[in-house]
């Protein structure tokens, strides 16, 4: 990362924060915030996607957080709008943000000005922010660390990993391409987890943050099962 900013200027950094596709590699500490500090050295922007990581689901309303880093922009989706209606968002810093104080009007979308899907994001973040929520997300990130830990005892050379950030997980399989029949023995059970398109050893496993004590249970079930049904040893 130093060397590719350091050869050219660069506009920005993009970084998911915990990449999903890449089977959700969690960042060392410090990583982010070395980034950080060269976007800072290099007058680079620092844009970080939240899409998949915000929202509560690390146990903190946006990932990057948790690593006390402040990127200059921040995107988020698809959960601000509850399932139920298409809306994306951009947090920006004042410095990253100044130009919509003199050419604001040229921004513009075919879509944009969604009246409809500010209120549903609203009603998200107020339901994200709950304190409610809050103690129910922290409780079942407990409950699922407690039973993913229990499962690999069983199983140990098959499910090999567990990669965990809240509710953002990566279960690790042994072979090259051993999320993908757990995936399809979890499908026939209930449960939707896809694999990682970049590393198909690991599922992505994202349970939903108002689970409730009792269906976080029926769901370590279900997998239990599924990783059984799907082992080869």
């Amino acid at each position: 990362m130093e060397a590719a900013l350091k050869a050219e200027p660069a506009a920005a950094v993009i970084m998911e924060t915990i990449p999903a596709t890449y089977g959700f590699p969690l960042p060392a500490p410090g990583y982010l915030g070395e980034i950080r500090r060269m976007c800072d050295e290099t007058g680079t922007l620092y844009i970080a996607d939240e899409v998949q990581t915000g929202l509560m689901r690390s146990g903190a309303l946006w990932a990057i957080s948790r690593q006390d880093v402040r990127p200059d922009i921040l995107v988020t989706s698809k959960g601000l709008g509850g399932g139920i209606y298409p809306f994306g968002a951009l947090l920006l810093t004042k410095q990253a943000s100044g130009w919509l104080e003199q050419d604001g009007f040229a921004h513009m979308s075919t879509f944009s000005g969604s009246e409809v899907g500010c209120h549903v994001a609203s009603a998200v973040l107020d339901l994200t922010t709950s304190a409610e929520t809050v103690a129910n997300v922290h409780a079942i990130i407990t409950q699922f660390a407690e039973g993913l830990a229990n499962i690999r005892k069983r199983y140990p050379d098959w499910f090999i990993g567990i990669r965990q950030e809240g509710l953002i997980i990566g279960l690790e399989f042994a072979t090259a391409e051993g999320a993908k029949p757990v995936m399809r023995e979890l499908y026939k059970r209930g449960v939707w987890a896809i694999f990682s398109t970049l590393d198909p050893r690991v599922l992505q496993f994202k349970p939903g943050l108002l689970l409730q004590s009792g269906q976080v249970d029926d769901i370590l079930q279900r997998l239990d099962d599924a990783v059984a049904a799907s082992s080869p040893f």
